[in-house]
Formats: structure tokens, sequence, C-alpha cells
């Protein structure tokens, strides 16, 4: 979805983009923190592009713990500066482990937009906005936690390492779906045990986290859930072969 300064999104079509709920919208709007630019001669709300830099902000700020009207202060402050939120943000993200670099490559691509066109923002945005809510939905903040601190243990490059496991691993995998290979067969094994062992670093083994990251695939299912890195078909398949497994 492109996001130019001529488009409006509904409060419905904003909420549907960014993964927000309408009463959260609206409760935004009520208290002055997310005022849409415009209304309708019937009254609805109408977002505009700016609209759309300022929840971005909203939401960056809200990740690093801070309450809505600590929130309202700091963009008062700060007035239209999305750059310096863009930037703080990604300090942050920088210290997740491999599910939330997904996010910094996206944070990366907005930076490139705003140099080139500081007024455009791009489909990037909403793609980090709807990142970030997905993964408040389904893990708690204690498990958040968790995960910021094995980036920490992990540092930007074995996080940089795991994600290129991981897809080195789901084309090996695709690979040996679209040849036929039996799921059970001792190369399809292997690839099968190094799946298990990347989830093994990714939830450090708690059940918890798994028990979470379970149930974000199940519900959004492996293309949204991964962000395009696996389809439905590999991941069925790969579910196969771990089934397969000695100790499984």
């Amino acid at each position: 979805m492109e996001v130019t300064d001529d488009i409006r999104f509904s409060v419905g079509s904003l909420a549907e983009a960014t993964g927000l709920t309408v009463r959260t919208l609206h409760h935004w709007d009520e208290i002055g923190l997310l005022v849409p630019s415009e209304r309708t001669g019937a009254g609805h709300r109408r977002y505009t592009a700016a609209d759309v830099r300022r929840l971005y902000r909203v939401l960056a700020l809200r990740r690093l713990g801070l309450p809505l009207a600590e929130i309202a202060k700091v963009l008062e402050r700060e007035g239209t500066d999305l750059r310096a939120a863009v930037e703080r943000h990604l300090r942050e993200v920088e210290a997740e482990i491999a599910a939330a670099t997904q996010l910094r490559d996206r944070l990366h691509r907005v930076l490139a937009t705003l140099d080139s066109s500081p007024e455009t923002v791009g489909a990037e945005l909403i793609d980090a906005i709807e990142v970030m809510t997905m993964h408040e939905r389904y893990y708690t903040a204690e498990q958040l936690e968790q995960l910021s601190e094995r980036a920490e243990q992990l540092g930007p490059e074995g996080i940089e390492r795991a994600q290129r496991e991981w897809a080195e691993l789901i084309d090996e995998v695709r690979g040996h779906m679209e040849r036929g290979t039996d799921p059970a067969a001792p190369e399809m094994q292997a690839c099968a045990a190094r799946w298990k062992a990347l989830i093994e670093q990714f939830t450090g083994g708690d059940p918890g986290l798994r028990a979470s990251l379970q149930r974000l695939y199940d519900e959004q299912g492996p293309q949204q859930a991964s962000q395009g890195m696996v389809d439905p078909e590999v991941m069925a398949y790969a579910g196969r072969a771990m089934a397969a497994l000695p100790d499984a």
C-alpha cells in the first residue's frame, strides 16, 4: 500500500491496515493524541499521511514504555520530526532477535523514503506498524523482555547470522519439497533437526514463548507470521519432517 499525501484513511481502513482496533483510534482521538486531520460532511474521521506519520511515532514511543500522557508531551516538544523518532525506534529494534529484524529492515527503508521525499510515507511505515502491533498481540510484556535479552546476548551479528540460516534452510526445505523427498528421509530429517534447533534458539527452550510463537503462526498463518519468509506449503512439509524426528 502506497501512502502519499493525497490518500485518506477511514478509521476502519486505518485500523485494518495497522492492526490496531477502531476503539483504540477513537480513544486516541478523544484524548487528543491522534486527531484525524479531516472530517467528512457527515462527520466521519479521515486520516491523512501526516496522521499516519504521527501514529507511527505514537507507537514507537509506546514501545519504549511511555504512558499516553507522556507520549503527548514528547510529540509536542519534538514537533513534526519523524526522522528522529524512526532513528530512536531503530536503535531499540537492533536489540531484538531474528523475528524483529524484519521490522528493522523496513525501518531502514522508511529512512530512505524520508531522505528522498520527506513529505511521503511509503508502504514500509504501514508494514512496520503492523509488525509492532502483531508482536504485542501474541507476546506478553515479560516475553518481549525475554526476547530483547536474548537479542542482546546474540548481538547484531548473531541476529543476522540466524536470519541467514533461516533463509538458507527454508530454501533447502523448499527444494526437497519440490523434488518430492520423503519427509522421513535422512536428508530431510537433518533439515528438520536444524529447523527445531533454530526455534529453540529463538525461544531459549521456554515453553511459554514456544506456545506464543505457535499461536502466532496458527492464527496469522506462516506467510503473515514470518513476514513472507515461508509459505504454508513449505511450513506443512517441514512440520511433517519434524513429526518424524526420533524424539518428536
